[in-house]
């Protein structure tokens, strides 16, 4: 009996062993403070993740919702931006009527995701990124939920073309953990919602209308024209006219605090990230009252991609 439990003992610290190998090698920063209690308890609380079960829904809800991803290879401090994209199967060749026609196969979005071997990404921005890619020794993906980040270790396989698009392939995240209260939690704005904005400037800049990707009570960022990307500076103020439903509900300052661009399935989205000028009380209730309404828009969206989809979600 004792030497059974001396063998439990020994199979346990190797487990846990491999784990903090595991840790070290995509979190360094942090390896010191995985213990063996501190792993254990990771994995009781879902902070730790190494099964790939645990992490495919995270992975799943990243692609249905369109989330973006931050992409650091070998420790640069330098963070890239990309998608999770679907791994379509090719048109199949039928014959129908002595012709060769083109039919789509049996394919539901993200079945490809449930093999649990892979994971595929649209090609990074800055485009610098997929060359550094291709030579990296690891990879961090980290996208966000409404009160975590969550970050997953990985390593590039190769450049596959889905369906003609260029496409880069990861394996499958061989760690993961989940960091809470990372950040001021962002609501998106879903594509339903009806909320515009109007961004006005200096008075050598016209207004431009818009719309918000997503909003905190912090901030917001905001999608603009490749041709609008000159009429902007780092650490200027702009105001900004929120409209929704067709009802001005609030004129705030802003200070742009990045100019950027991001790939989406469609191309390339540019953005501005905005921090607010929050000068009273009352206009921050206003704003924490607009992030309320959009997260609702959002979580019922969410919840119908998840009633189509089968797939239970992650907020």
């Amino acid at each position: 009996m004792a030497k059974e439990e001396e063998e439990e003992k020994k199979d346990k610290a190797l487990f846990l062993q491999n784990i903090q190998k595991k840790l070290a090698l995509f979190f360094p920063e942090d390896a010191y403070s995985y213990t063996y209690q501190v792993v254990e308890d990771g994995l009781d609380s879902g902070d730790l993740m190494i099964k790939p079960s645990n992490m495919l829904t995270f992975l799943q809800t990243a692609l249905l919702d369109d989330k973006l991803l931050e992409v650091e290879m070998d420790g640069m401090t330098r963070v890239y931006f990309s998608r999770i994209y679907d791994d379509i199967p090719d048109l199949e060749e039928i014959e129908e009527d002595g012709e060769t026609i083109l039919k789509e196969p049996e394919y539901t979005t993200g079945d490809y995701l449930k093999l649990m071997n892979h994971i595929i990404c649209l090609p990074l921005e800055p485009g610098m990124g997929n060359l550094h890619i291709r030579e990296s020794q690891k990879v961090l993906i980290r996208l966000f939920t409404s009160s975590s980040a969550i970050e997953f270790g990985t390593f590039f396989q190769d450049l596959a073309m889905v369906r003609e698009i260029p496409v880069l392939r990861l394996a499958f995240p061989v760690i993961g953990r989940q960091i809470r209260g990372t950040r001021a939690f962002r609501a998106k704005v879903p594509a339903s919602m009806d909320f515009s904005l109007l961004v006005q400037g200096n008075k050598q800049r016209p207004k431009i209308q818009t719309k918000p990707l997503d909003i905190s009570v912090n901030g917001m960022a905001i999608q603009i024209q490749k041709k609008e990307q000159r009429l902007f500076q780092e650490d200027e103020v702009c105001t900004i006219h929120c409209i929704l439903d067709g009802e001005l509900l609030v004129k705030v300052n802003g200070t742009i605090r990045h100019i950027s661009k991001t790939r989406e399935k469609k191309g390339i989205q540019y953005r501005l990230g905005i921090k607010f000028d929050l000068s009273s009380r009352a206009l921050a209730a206003t704003i924490e009252s607009i992030v309320a309404s959009t997260q609702r828009a959002h979580l019922k969206e969410l919840s119908e991609k998840s009633e189509e989809s089968g797939i239970k979600l992650v907020q």
